[in-house]
């Protein structure tokens, strides 16, 4: 007797190799939506890492632009002295409209600075030097472009992880499911087969005799 899925027997029946055939083929057009799917997700996770590439690259040649206008404004003013009015101003965390975004059926954050809670220029600014005031920009920026990087990397973790699973499925179905049901169709074809040749020889069998019966009647 052909077990199937869990150790369930299959009985070599007509009906049972229909409904096994039957459901290979749905197994078959699964298993192709599902490759699909798997080739749609590696699309996306390439274009999301270059995406997060490029959004690192800005951060970092942002950040460096920063610092660069705040250490210059620094040597040319004469010390942090003239940076106070700007350090005092900001506060010491800004907020984050955090949402969610669906990248093919993977649900994912998505980050935005909120524009409101970032601190207006003070009044003393016009007094400032422009270098001073450009760092602080490039700060902002920079906060923005650092958002992105870790909406990047969140989408990048959520979507391997659907990739792992999808794979895992498909791994499932190419070396248990799908083998299973075609060595149950294997299997069932083979009695069926062996019942039919033996109902042939039977009824060979029984047409001798009959025939020899008949000769017997006769010669009587």
């Amino acid at each position: 007797m052909s077990t199937f899925g869990g150790g369930s027997k299959v009985l070599p029946t007509k009906i049972n190799l229909i409904r096994l055939r039957r459901e290979l083929r749905n197994m078959k057009r699964i298993r192709k939506v599902i490759e699909e799917k798997r080739d749609v997700l590696i699309l996306y996770i390439r274009q999301l890492g270059k995406e997060y590439q490029e959004a690192y690259n800005e951060v970092a040649e942002t950040l460096a632009e920063a610092y660069r206008n705040f250490f210059v404004a620094l040597m040319s003013s004469g010390g942090l002295e003239q940076a106070k009015p700007i350090l005092e101003a900001m506060p010491s965390s800004l907020q984050v409209d955090v949402t969610t975004r669906i990248l093919f059926a993977v649900k994912t954050p998505a980050y935005k600075l909120r524009e409101d809670t970032i601190p207006p220029m003070p009044v003393s600014a016009a007094r400032l030097s422009p270098t001073l005031l450009q760092a602080r920009e490039k700060l902002i920026e920079a906060l923005r472009s650092l958002l992105r990087v870790v909406e990047a990397e969140a989408a990048l973790v959520r979507l391997l992880e659907e990739l792992k699973d999808t794979q895992r499925l498909l791994n499932a179905l190419d070396y248990n499911i799908i083998p299973t049901y075609e060595n149950n169709i294997k299997y069932i074809r083979l009695v069926l087969d062996d019942r039919m040749r033996e109902e042939v020889i039977r009824l060979k069998t029984l047409k001798r005799r009959l025939a020899k019966l008949r000769g017997g009647e006769g010669l009587a």
